[in-house]
């Protein structure tokens, strides 16, 4: 069953104090022992964000408090913008998918890691022989002092969502510390927690009641779920919303901390 977490809002006169919040406009507490894994679709990053000074700075303003970033919607067939904002991570390695979708507008999932970290293994699932997503997903295993996770990264396609997530739960390998994180476009309009049954057993930090939308409309589309192992390891998680407005991306940042405590 999907384990209900609660949100905490600081606010003044607050005494609730969750097991394991979700904090808004908060950033992780920095801790020797821990890792922090963020997701953020960047609504069609290409050569003209990627040309305005000013948006890069707020992308690694935001980017730099987390040791791994997942990037999604990057188009662009010069592939040149990702590469202009890793520029600015100082202390970063990066790397990224293929070329992914069944339209002439391809995406890619940039993957933005500190180079303290070392990444073991990498699956890309496209192009995939069944299409059974319009843009496959990526997987990637990391490691940080003996402590291994690994990450199953995927932009869902909105109108198959319920489909896109079941063929996800059949090829995931649930074992260790893993994660899945994107825009699983798993709400409103599109998919009905209430009634759907993908990923029961897993641990959906970022629930129904939460936005990581900068739209009027309040929908979790941005998901990050965890396996058993990995939940047994977190420490928080939360939704960057300061600073990020329609110019910067139509989606909010949302992100996990988990405490290195094994070998994974």
């Amino acid at each position: 069953m999907k384990q209900i977490l609660l949100l905490c809002l600081f606010l003044a006169g607050c005494t609730l104090v969750p097991e394991i919040p979700v904090y808004i406009d908060i950033f992780p507490s920095a801790m020797n022992d821990a890792i922090t894994i963020a997701h953020w679709n960047l609504q069609v990053f290409g050569p003209k964000k990627a040309g305005n000074d000013l948006l890069l700075d707020i992308y690694a303003d935001i980017m730099d408090e987390f040791d791994v970033v997942f990037i999604q919607e990057i188009r662009d067939a010069s592939q040149t913008a990702f590469p202009t904002l890793c520029a600015l991570l100082e202390g970063y390695d990066c790397t990224v998918s293929t070329r992914a979708g069944r339209s002439s507008s391809k995406e890619q999932i940039g993957v933005i890691f500190r180079n303290n970290l070392k990444i073991t293994s990498w699956e890309d699932f496209n192009p995939d022989a069944e299409d059974r997503w319009e843009r496959p997903p990526l997987k990637v295993g990391f490691e940080k002092d003996g402590y291994a996770f690994t990450v199953y990264a995927i932009h869902i396609k909105p109108d198959d969502a319920q489909q896109e997530l079941y063929y996800l739960e059949e090829v995931i390998e649930d074992e260790g510390n893993t994660l899945i994180i994107g825009d699983l476009n798993a709400d409103c309009s599109y998919y009905d927690n209430a009634i759907e049954t993908e990923f029961d057993d897993w641990s959906w930090l970022i629930q129904d009641h939460h936005d990581t939308t900068v739209a009027k409309s309040s929908c979790a589309y941005d998901r990050i779920l965890l396996n058993a192992d990995a939940f047994a390891d977190i420490v928080a998680g939360g939704i960057i919303r300061e600073g990020i407005t329609k110019a910067v991306s139509d989606h909010y940042l949302i992100w996990t901390q988990l405490k290195a405590s094994d070998s994974g």
